[in-house]
């Protein structure tokens, strides 16, 4: 998710009234309606800035060309001389046309670093430099073109591999022979030979991705055609099956054991930077780690699957970092011990989480608490104490493990875990939705109704959108995920405080029966209905966000129809529950005198904005980036409560706050 950052300078034209009240008010009304209005534009910005078709294309054919100049340079020039001239020539034509494509790029990045770097690989063919420089400064313009323009090189989780023996045996055997050799029947026909893909000096510096393109683009001027009548899941089922034959099994089996302790875990955390590395690259992780990088990287291709969002991989992920985070511990390296302890979590427990709460709640609750004690003691450097809490930790994981796999996603656990997720997440929204719905109908307002419909469909759509992207763009980082929550939940509870405040100071004051009655105010008017369609807004995506990803965590581990029935009926029913929720609010806030009303909805916001400012730390704490001081209290994760100093110390602050602010208004009217 992009982070919302750079906000320009607000310019505020503000009429100074008599009321000093009324000034302050516009001056806020005028600062949100300006975030809310900035906030939407970025939005569409995101929308507006999805890979289309045509990028995506373009984007394959450029790093395409970039392989196949990377590749097959090397065997054109020896010691300078050039040994094929067609091949040469090809290669020369080629880096011509890399400053085209790259100009072609969407605008927006800085093109100037590839555009050098592109003349550096043109230069250096008309020089003939060796093949290894070229194919140095291929990769690094590849690695360059795919984080600038954010291209996603990889599946959102690893194709189905049972039938593919049998396709490659169909689509390829024939020219690359049935073990990949280049050895088909149709090889000797050929005037370019097929490609052998044990060849380790042509696969060296390819990834899989470089090979999906191939199998999807084919090769110009050979008899390697493009597989577009085959399925996006098909052709990447293809590459990473014709990416293992260049690992042997000996570099799988030690790559195996090489993952298991926790070895470059920081660098193949998802599929596409698995899809997007090479073996050139995995071998330079490697010796910056004092390991063998490229058994590795034959290992995950042999098993790509250990790297989809599934409870037994989250906690395998959580065991191995554990293990990493010990070991820079015993190195004294403390913050590196923390930041490791952090990805065990975000990146390994959390992803299980779902899954454990529906089946053992106290088993979860306790595996939580070790890995904050955990992390906390990895950052003071407490080393043996470390230890001793590592080892109870580890089987607390492998308990974890053992029990989630003997009580696979039942339709009964479906049901159950989508529909506790869905009311856990959904309560606090539901709560803020209903208070201003029924403070609108209340006060005549109804017109200004459709604003907060607007809001909280918008945010619904967002979270739809996210959920797709999440799937099939981007991987959203543990970290990533926690740092928007935790924004999100402040920010909602910013608001809340003041719209609380608003609410019980229109209880008594005349200005805000002039205003209902008379509607003088036109600036002011407007600007009231878009700070709460911001309110609605906020509260609605930040929990839609945290849903949607706890969904997609339960969805790959549901492996019957009967379950995902059951899934979908937990989601209609939670649904069924929290409308009853709304109604009921609104037709209690529909009976009481407008004065008790006001009073009560300011109530309820302000300790709604105590639970989201507890979620909302709660969310950073587990982003690693605000301590976790653990203290003896009760944990009620729906009400933002959580047994920390840091959590209940701003809560208790916040209620403060309230209560000072709703005294001071008592006394002045």
């Amino acid at each position: 998710m992009a982070n919302l950052v750079g906000i320009a300078k607000l310019d505020m034209v503000v009429n100074i009234t008599e009321d000093a009240n009324h000034y302050h008010l516009q001056i806020i009304f005028i600062m949100f309606t300006t975030i809310f209005r900035r906030f939407h534009l970025l939005i569409a910005v995101f929308l507006l800035a999805m890979p289309v078709a045509s990028f995506a294309d373009s984007s394959q054919r450029l790093i395409q060309m970039l392989d196949y100049i990377g590749v097959d340079y090397s065997p054109t020039v020896e010691n300078g001389e050039v040994i094929d001239d067609v091949e040469y020539a090809e290669m020369q034509e080629f880096s011509g046309l890399l400053d085209g494509l790259i100009q072609g790029m969407p605008e927006g990045a800085d093109k100037k670093p590839l555009l050098e770097t592109a003349r550096q690989i043109r230069d250096g063919i008309e020089q003939r430099v060796a093949g290894a420089q070229i194919s140095e400064l291929t990769q690094q313009l590849k690695i360059d073109l795919i984080n600038i323009y954010n291209i996603s090189v990889g599946p959102s989780k690893a194709p189905d591999d049972s039938g593919v023996q049998t396709l490659y045996e169909s689509e390829c055997s024939s020219c690359h022979g049935v073990l990949g050799y280049g050895d088909g029947p149709m090889a000797s026909t050929q005037s370019i030979p097929p490609s052998d893909f044990h060849d380790m000096e042509r696969q060296y510096t390819r990834s899989i991705y470089d090979l999906y393109n191939t199998i999807s683009l084919g090769v110009d001027g050979t008899p390697m055609k493009a597989f577009g009548h085959l399925s996006d899941e098909q052709r990447w089922a293809l590459a990473i099956s014709v990416s293992r034959f260049s690992g042997t099994q000996e570099q799988r089996e030690a790559g195996k054991s090489l993952w298991q302790q926790g070895n470059l875990r920081d660098f193949f955390q998802t599929l596409p930077n698995l899809t997007g590395m090479s073996y050139a690259k995995a071998e330079e992780l490697g010796e910056d780690a004092g390991i063998d990088g490229k058994a590795v990287l034959a290992y995950l291709r042999s098993e790509p699957s250990i790297l989809d969002v599934s409870d037994h991989a989250a906690l395998d992920n959580s065991i191995a970092m554990l293990a990493v985070a010990l070991k820079h511990a015993d190195a004294g390296d403390h913050r590196a011990a923390y930041k490791a302890a952090v990805t065990a979590y975000l990146e390994g427990f959390e992803l299980a989480e779902p899954s454990l709460v529906v089946i053992d709640k106290s088993l979860k609750s306790k595996v939580e608490k070790e890995m904050i004690a955990f992390r906390e003691l990895a950052k003071v450097g407490d080393v043996e104490q470390l230890k001793s809490v590592h080892v109870g930790l580890i089987d607390l994981l492998n308990e974890s493990k053992n029990i989630i796999d003997s009580n696979r996603m039942s339709p009964a656990a479906a049901f159950a875990g989508s529909f506790i997720i869905l009311l856990r997440e959904g309560v606090e929204a539901i709560l803020v939705l209903a208070a201003i719905l029924a403070a609108l109908v209340k006060t005549g307002r109804r017109e200004a109704v459709k604003y907060i419909h607007a809001g909280w469909v918008s945010a619904v759509v967002l979270g739809v959108a996210t959920w797709w992207a999440a799937e099939n763009l981007i991987s959203i980082s543990g970290a990533s995920r926690e740092v928007t929550e935790g924004v999100a939940a402040l920010f909602a509870a910013l608001i809340l405080i003041y719209v609380g405040f608003w609410l019980h100071n229109a209880s008594t004051s005349q200005r805000w029966k002039k205003f209902v009655e008379h509607k003088i105010d036109n600036a002011m008017e407007s600007s009231t209905l878009w700070v709460l369609a911001t309110v609605s807004f906020i509260a609605v995506y930040r929990e839609m966000f945290e849903t949607v990803l706890f969904y997609q965590a339960m969805w790959v581990q549901i492996d019957s129809a009967d379950s995902q029935q059951g899934f979908l009926l937990g989601i209609l029913g939670a649904l069924v529950l929290l409308l009853i929720l709304a109604l009921l609010v609104m037709r209690v806030g529909a009976r009481l005198p407008i004065k008790q009303f006001f009073q009560i909805n300011a109530i309820l916001l302000f300790l709604l904005a105590v639970v989201f400012t507890g979620q909302g730390i709660a969310a950073f704490q587990e982003a690693g980036m605000i301590a976790s001081n653990m203290i003896e209290f009760p944990k009620v994760e729906i009400l933002g409560i959580y047994p920390t100093m840091q959590t209940l110390g701003l809560q208790f602050f916040v209620l403060l706050l309230g209560a000072v602010l709703l005294s001071y208004q008592r006394r002045k009217s």
